[in-house]
């Protein structure tokens, strides 16, 4: 941050020929550092003031003075320097960084089956002002969001995907982590769809159940493995009205006499 505001013109060579006199934005571990503003003139004073955050100054009037006391993330600190001709006052921001965040942890590996071919993800949680995010190093996978410990990440590909959670903690450090997730697809049992007697209709956007469908309770899930709707279907003809679902593709989860039968539809638009 650079935010300079001049209160009147001022006749010092030092201050006028460089707007940045409270010294440069400083991005440190922990609490504490050291003010590093422009030397004072003879005839001039200074003083240093909380505009964000907060600190505490051993000399607050001298542009070098130890400040102890600030807030882990930003804080911004006014420089106020004053000579014969009137003020001038300089901004600077000290980001602090906490050094008890956490070394990053990606979480323990994780078999998981498709459809629906989700991993809910169990990284460390990072301390603000550090960040974490999750990358591919092999395989494939989409994140539901890459910055948030708990993502869901789905579209793995077959096999062993690794997945890994860095975590930048500034200056205290940038560590990371990997995981693995193992991906196994699951075959579908034509014989029981058969006897199912369904499909989804993409032209008029429903699932229809035929003659010689059987009672079945049906689970649709969305691409990151959620629930969107539920049905108890009777045994024959019938219809199941998917028209109002967001375009993308699902899963439709059957279960029938003790046995689950998944099939997997996309809905166009």
């Amino acid at each position: 941050m650079r935010r300079t505001i001049l209160l009147t013109t001022l006749a010092v060579v030092n201050l006028t020929q460089a707007a940045d006199f409270a010294g440069p934005n400083q991005y440190i571990c922990g609490t504490s550092t050291v003010m590093a503003a422009f030397s004072l003139s003879p005839g001039e004073s200074g003083l240093w003031s909380v505009v964000e955050g907060s600190a505490s100054f051993s000399n607050i009037t001298s542009p070098f003075s130890p400040v102890t006391g600030l807030g882990f993330g930003e804080n911004v600190l006014r420089w106020t320097v004053t000579g014969s001709s009137g003020s001038a006052s300089d901004l600077v921001s000290i980001w602090c960084y906490n050094n008890a965040m956490p070394a990053a942890d990606a979480g323990a590996d994780q078999n998981v089956s498709d459809p629906p071919g989700i991993a809910q993800l169990n990284g460390s949680a990072p301390i603000h002002p550090g960040t974490c995010t999750w990358t591919i190093v092999a395989g494939t996978g989409t994140f539901s969001d890459p910055n948030e410990p708990n993502a869901t990440v789905s579209f793995l590909g077959m096999g062993t995907n690794t997945l890994q959670w860095t975590c930048d903690n500034g200056p205290c450090g940038v560590t990371s982590d990997i995981v693995q997730v193992e991906l196994t697809v699951v075959g579908i049992d034509e014989v029981a769809m058969e006897a199912l007697d369904m499909h989804y209709d993409h032209t008029a956007q429903r699932m229809v159940f035929g003659q010689r469908s059987q009672k079945v309770s049906m689970v649709l899930l969305n691409a990151q493995g959620r629930t969107v709707r539920q049905v108890n279907a009777p045994a024959g003809t019938g219809i199941w009205d998917l028209a109002d679902l967001p375009a993308g593709l699902y899963f439709a989860v059957g279960y029938t006499e003790g046995r689950r039968h998944t099939f997997r539809f996309v809905v166009m638009r």
